[in-house]
């Protein structure tokens, strides 16, 4: 009787070892599951912060951004840093239609230095539809040799930003930048437009709001032709980053 009793103590501990064990292997297989789904998320969230310097911070301005607006465009300085070859200079600007908006950088200044603008690129833009205007984003630098000795404060400027012709008839250029001016489209503007000999174009007011004067119709018209905005821009930057 005891032999039976004690078989069935034996029975009973190893059942209970056995579910034990599968608890423990059904733990150990579920955990490498949690830490796979931990890591997505951790690479979900680091994607955007790898574009911040594209795309992030040309769109969106913080309360150090340096901002100036003249004739209905602002241009801001959205970064301002020490690279490899020199100094870089991070820019967005207001385009007012759809055009291909081109800035013109000033010579960068300090100390006794006056650097001429080496190259830029663009990063980011947002189109003006005729309803808003838009906003581009670029990359301005200067080659500067001697790195270790560039000191602040500096002086950056833009100089105009200029629309430069598509690859179309400049008529049909010129209609589609009318089209996505949104200054235009409040002004109820319509135009005629014929090409001249010399390969520009000749404009005329064909209609406006009744409640726009005539004269500042015409002028409004006249420089979405000449597709040219003169400023300057001037900006002191006292900070770069390294």
């Amino acid at each position: 009787m005891q032999t039976k009793n004690n078989n069935l103590t034996f029975i009973i501990i190893t059942g209970l070892l056995i579910i034990a064990t599968i608890s423990a292997i059904g733990f150990y297989v579920s955990r490498p599951q949690s830490s796979v789904v931990a890591g997505n998320n951790v690479v979900e969230q680091s994607l955007p912060n790898q574009n911040v310097a594209i795309d992030v911070l040309p769109q969106v301005a913080d309360k150090n951004t340096l901002s100036k607006t003249v004739k209905d465009i602002t241009v801001e300085i959205i970064s301002a840093k020490i690279i490899s070859t020199g100094v870089e200079i991070g820019i967005c600007y207001t385009t007012l239609d759809g055009g291909d908006w081109y800035p013109t950088p000033g010579h960068l200044f300090y100390s006794t230095y006056e650097i001429y603008p080496d190259e830029y690129g663009f990063t980011t833009e947002e189109k003006a539809n005729g309803n808003n205007p838009g906003r581009r984003c670029a990359l301005v630098r200067y080659r500067i040799d001697d790195l270790e000795n560039i000191t602040t404060p500096l002086q950056f400027s833009l100089i105009d930003i200029v629309a430069h012709p598509r690859e179309m008839a400049a008529c049909q250029n010129f209609q589609e930048r009318l089209d996505t001016n949104s200054k235009a489209k409040a002004y109820g503007l319509k135009a005629k437009c014929a090409e001249t000999s010399d390969g520009n174009i000749s404009v005329t007011l064909v209609d406006q709001d009744k409640s726009v004067a005539k004269d500042k119709a015409g002028k409004l018209l006249d420089e979405i032709a000449k597709g040219e905005v003169v400023g300057p821009w001037e900006f002191t930057i006292t900070e770069l980053e390294k």
